[in-house]
């Protein structure tokens, strides 16, 4: 029980100083893939993140399993999304993830940041903490 909660703080520790940074939209380009996360409102007023990857230039990486962090201010909550898209060269590959219908009347999710891993090429992760 103390390791679960000393992890968690650890955790919130890491995560809550980025909260000043989390926006509606990140994005992230290495020069091989870019990667963007932005929230929108669905007809039915659920909240959804779309997760887009496209490739800048010709190279085999595999499939990119994309980790999309969410952070909630009012209530300090953390969620984590995940989904894995393909992306091609030249033109964006999307998904739309929605956030649990259980917890997204608890406020406002905003992006806190994503990480993002590449089968092919693992040594090339990406990773963004803040808006840019």
């Amino acid at each position: 029980m103390k390791r679960a909660v000393f992890m968690f703080l650890c955790v919130l520790s890491a995560v809550a100083p980025r909260a000043a940074f989390a926006q509606s939209y990140q994005q992230y380009n290495d020069g091989l893939v870019a990667v963007t996360a932005k929230k929108v409102l669905e007809s039915d007023q659920r909240v959804a993140f779309d997760v887009c990857a496209q490739l800048m230039r010709q190279e085999d990486v595999g499939p990119l399993h994309i980790r999309l962090n969410l952070w909630k201010a009012a209530g300090g909550f953390l969620r984590q999304l995940s989904s894995v898209l393909q992306p091609e060269i030249g033109t964006p590959v999307c998904q739309r993830i929605q956030v649990p219908q259980e917890t997204e009347h608890f406020g406002r999710w905003e992006v806190a940041g994503f990480h993002f891993l590449r089968e092919y090429a693992p040594h090339r992760a990406g990773r963004l903490d803040s808006a840019s």
